[in-house]
């Protein structure tokens, strides 16, 4: 609510008919007094209700429109529309008030409307000068980004897979999710060795008919406590046993789990907290939790050395259970900065989830009242269910199940072993009955191996920009066909041309080969030579093995894309498909893979390998000079890339480029054996083609496609290396660019965004970088690794405070003093939200993360970007004392020698408003409450975005480092502390 004080009812009257004059402030009582009636009415009218949503819905429909009238419309803000609540500019200095009495006579005074026309122009001048709020319009702290595909910028979209399996396939798998509460000290996280397990949250799940006698779900909670009333305190949808002590809760829960016999046993996150966390607390406290839930016969002589319990990256198995780590099997569907659980709710099930700290878990837990007990229930059983939601959308436990039949091999190895492990199973089966046995080099025999001598084609492409259509034509499964179309195997290769002549007995991958004079000559018209000067038989003389399996491969995938077609309408379905299709595929193409893994292979054959590479080259290298050597395409090849061509096509159109690419797919197809096919993939354009497996430009896969699709290969905005304000930069710029050909566009939205940065007020969502965490064995003793400095620091607080192998570790870079290495400018993004002291290097963010990369694609065009960032006006920022009056707060050196600023002008003063400001005092009042106004309800609609995703009104203490609310609500506390200040500046006037 807006904050006024007496002086601003020096205000302006008006009447239906008559001049607005103004009235002295010693009059308004007597003019109030004989008016009936008086109505306020603001200058400015809100827009209704339609028109408002009208507005939003063309706002999200700016994607499909030109950038000329994207950039018009101003930047939605989650929080507070830009343009509500702004009052026209005499309206910062007075009160409008519309009468309809015979107080008009006293309005129509000549003198009183020059009065009015020189207070306007007053006004209006002033509050250009004293303060750009007032003419100008807020700019969001967000980086401006291209329009997402979905409202929630969602990595996947919602969609349960599990609704595409037929109805009548049931796994009869029994599934236990399970995670603990701890009561942990102060902030450390909890520790086997000194924090006891309060509570079990556990959901089991059987996939089994309706009619089956087990139930599908089964929630429940097991915790120490003798309450009665937290019995009564929740719902039916699960049930609480209530134990006297840690030791009878593990022989309730294992008696629970005998009952059910689970056969997978899942948690989050497996290794510090549920599954590992309640094995090693077992050990403590003398319970052997492997042994009492595997399903082998007990051993009591079993024991388990506590030194390996500690650390932090050993295996836990279980004999006879298939033990899941939710975690790192969501790493292999969906590509994130982070992997909290709260990330993948929201990006995968589209739902946003709170996170809360083991202290305020703790907390909650010990609180006299249960209904607090009860929040920490509900977290626990939010979080199993959730892990549950997530194996059912992705249905990974039945895909995993798919995967595993058709390769051969069990179900957990299809998760932790890999492609060379699935490629011999499948090779094995159809090896055996033809009396085949595979060979088992040893670390010897491999190294003593022939070296790699053939590489792919990858050329070097010409980097520039490309306004003419560019056709990408890809061959299908290039190696796979090779081995298929040339029978390439193990078992049809005769060995190198040179030795099978002059040698009886010549190395042949890693072991030796013998041939036979007799049968060579027998069969001399049959052999085919590789250009890497390899023999090998036909497959009229030996069909080999490989190309047995890669035919079949092939053929079903094929049909699976053929159901595809079929079922393009049915998302769900055409999205597993897909994922079958995909997997084929993969395994497909890491045969050729199989055969030249001369470092760590199984069974590989240099051979071999050299000869699939080596006939790949030639054939791309053919259909480049068919396409060079055609004249009537008039084409170009640009660009190439192990089995990709791009076709520059100068002076054509789109139509007239897919009708040439279709002509060069079937030319080249037509010239090569089965199943040797080229594929016109795609158009690109426009294109800038950067380097080696780095371009990007707008795609279109069919003529009659209208709105192209932004594709990029290699460059920052696929890539996770960098901060999210990188790619939503680049990605932004290039729309730019591609949509209106104008640099000159692209330089006002980049010097926009440059702006904010340097202003320190950008989100710090945007600017956190996530590297994956080695471990402390995987880096060397003096590395100087951001993620290694910052979990340096965290084990000396806390031994447990550790992240897994393989998880992201977030940090910032801040400023410091001069000199200082760039690795000691490493912050904690938590620290920099709780710190008021330290502040975001905006330097270093744009000199050396965000200008590079669009230097890179820019300076195709003859463009420099750090010209642009050199020629901005370097912002001063404003001092504000933040404290308000009679607290001290001293931290850093800035804070003991700051000047301050004018809060309205921000012109240097020794006081919170300037003398030339104080002149103008009406106006001053106005500002400063309208200043207020929109810090308290920006503060009050953030706190009910929270509330409806907390559930509640009260304990906001949600700390997800994922959700963008939780960022804007850290700026709105400044904001807030703000405002005490201003408040103490409004009590002067």
């Amino acid at each position: 609510m807006s904050v006024f004080h007496e002086q601003t009812f020096k205000s302006i009257f008006c009447s239906a008919t008559q001049p607005i004059n103004v009235i002295q402030a010693d009059n308004v009582l007597q003019s109030l007094s004989s008016n009936k009636s008086i109505v306020l009415c603001p200058l400015v009218d809100p827009p209704s209700r339609s028109v408002a949503e009208q507005w939003l819905v063309e706002f999200r429909r700016s994607k499909t429109k030109s950038e000329d009238q994207s950039v018009q419309r101003p930047p939605v803000d989650l929080v507070e529309d830009e343009t509500m609540g702004k009052p026209g500019p005499s309206s910062q200095s007075s009160i409008v008030l519309n009468s309809q009495s015979s107080f008009s006579t006293q309005m129509s005074d000549g003198n009183a409307s020059v009065k009015l026309s020189q207070h306007i122009r007053e006004v209006s001048s002033s509050s250009s000068k004293l303060s750009p709020l007032v003419n100008q319009r807020r700019s969001s702290c967000l980086i401006e980004e291209a329009t997402a595909d979905n409202s929630g910028a969602f990595k996947m979209e919602f969609q349960n897979l599990q609704e595409a399996s037929n109805s009548s396939m049931f796994t009869f798998l029994t599934l236990c999710v399970m995670e603990l509460h701890v009561n942990t000290r102060s902030s450390l996280k909890p520790n086997p060795e000194y924090d006891a397990i309060e509570a079990i949250f556990y959901v089991i799940t059987n996939d089994v008919p309706a009619e089956h006698e087990l139930p599908a779900v089964t929630t429940g909670i097991i915790m120490i406590d003798t309450a009665a009333d937290l019995i009564t305190s929740h719902d039916d949808s699960y049930t609480v046993d209530l134990v006297s002590s840690e030791k009878d809760m593990y022989l309730r829960f294992i008696s629970i789990l005998h009952r059910h016999d689970p056969d997978i046993l899942a948690g989050y996150e497996i290794e510090m907290s549920s599954w590992g966390y309640l094995i090693h607390r077992g050990y403590i406290i003398g319970i052997n939790m492997c042994s009492e839930l595997s399903r082998l016969v007990v051993n009591p002589s079993f024991k388990v050395d506590l030194d390996q319990l500690k650390m932090r990256d050993y295996d836990i198995k279980i004999s006879g259970r298939i033990l899941l780590n939710v975690w790192r099997m969501m790493k292999h569907e969906v590509s994130l900065m982070s992997y909290s659980f709260e990330n993948m709710a929201y990006h995968i099930l589209h739902t946003r989830v709170p996170h809360y700290s083991h202290q305020t878990l703790t907390l909650w837990w010990n609180h006299l009242s249960s209904k607090k007990r009860i929040l920490t229930m509900k977290y626990y059983l939010t979080r199993v269910r959730g892990i549950v939601k997530l194996l059912d959308s992705l249905n990974l436990i039945g895909r995993t199940s798919e995967m595993a039949s058709l390769f051969g091999i069990q179900f957990y190895e299809v998760l932790s072993r890999g492609s060379q492990f699935r490629v011999e199973s499948m090779m094995i089966r159809l090896a055996k009955p033809l009396n085949y046995v595979a060979v088992s080099p040893d670390v010897q025999q491999r190294a003593d191996m022939r070296a790699p001598a053939c590489l792919p084609l990858i050329m070097e492409p010409e980097s520039r920009f490309y306004s003419d259509p560019i056709i990408v034509l890809d061959f299908q499964s290039l190696y796979p066909s090779m081995m298929i179309a040339y029978n390439y195997c193990f078992s049809t290769c005769l060995g190198r041309v040179e030795e099978i002549i002059e040698v009886d007995r010549f190395k042949f991958g890693c072991t030796d080969l013998t041939i036979n004079p007799k049968e060579l000559h027998a069969i001399k018209d049959s052999i085919h030579i590789s250009p890497a000067g390899v023999a090998f038989v036909g497959s009229a003389v030996r069909k080999g093995v490989l190309p047995c399996m890669l035919d079949e491969i092939l053929e079903t995938r094929l049909m699976v894309k053929k159901s595809m077609k079929a079922h393009k309408n049915n998302k769900i379905l055409h999205r597993v498909l897909d994922a079958r299709q995909m997997g084929l595929k993969l395994i497909a193409n890491v045969t050729y893979g199989y055969t030249s893994a001369n470092f760590s292979g199984r069974m590989p054959c240099i051979e071999v390998g050299d000869s699939v590479v080596s006939k790949g080259r030639e054939t791309l290298e053919r259909a480049i000079k068919l396409v060079k050597e055609t004249a009537r395409w008039k084409a170009e090849v640009v660009y190439g890339d192990t089995d990709s061509l791009f076709v520059l096509c100068p002076g054509r159109t789109k139509e007239e480029a897919f009708a040439i690419g279709r002509e060069i797919a079937d030319a080249v197809t037509n010239s090569n054996p089965r199943p040797v096919k080229l594929k016109l993939e795609k158009v690109y354009q426009p294109c800038i083609l950067q380097t080696k497996k780095r371009y990007v430009g707008y795609m279109y896969e069919t003529p009659d496609q209208e709105t192209p699709i932004f594709e990029a290969k290699g460059i920052e905005t696929v890539r996770r290396d960098g901060c999210v304000a990188v790619v939503k930069m680049l990605e932004k710029s290039l729309r730019i660019l591609f949509e209106t050909y104008d640099v000159s566009k692209v330089k006002k939205y980049v010097c926009d965004q440059l702006t904010k940065i340097s202003s320190s007020k950008l989100n710090l969502q945007d600017l956190i970088f996530a590297r994956e965490y080695r471990g402390m064995k995987g880096y060397k003793p003096t590395a100087c690794v951001p993620a290694l400095q910052l979990v340096r620091d965290w084990l000396t607080r806390d031994p447990r405070a550790e992240p897994r192998v393989g998880e992201r570790v977030g940090y910032c870079i801040v400023y410091g003093p001069p000199g200082v290495p760039l690795i000691r400018l490493v912050r904690d993004p938590i620290e920099v939200l709780s710190d008021p002291t330290v502040h975001i290097n905006g330097e270093y963010y744009i000199t050396k993360v965000i200008l590079p990369p669009l230097q890179r694609c820019l300076t195709l065009l003859g463009v420099d970007t750090f010209s642009w960032y050199k020629s901005l006006p370097r912002v001063r920022k404003s001092q504000k004392r933040l404290i308000p009056k009679g607290k001290t707060q001293k931290s850093t050196l800035s804070q003991f020698f700051a000047t301050v600023n004018c809060i309205i002008c921000h012109e240097v003063s020794t006081t919170p408003v300037c003398s030339k400001c104080r002149t103008n005092e009406q106006l001053v009042v106005a500002l400063i409450s309208q200043n207020i106004a929109r810090i308290q309800r920006k503060a009050f609609l953030l706190n009910k975005i929270c509330s409806s995703c907390c559930g509640r009104a009260d304990d906001l203490l949600c700390d997800s480092l994922n959700c963008t609310i939780y960022y804007r609500k850290c700026l709105s506390n400044v904001g807030l502390r703000e405002m005490d200040f201003l408040m103490d500046a409004l009590s002067e006037f």
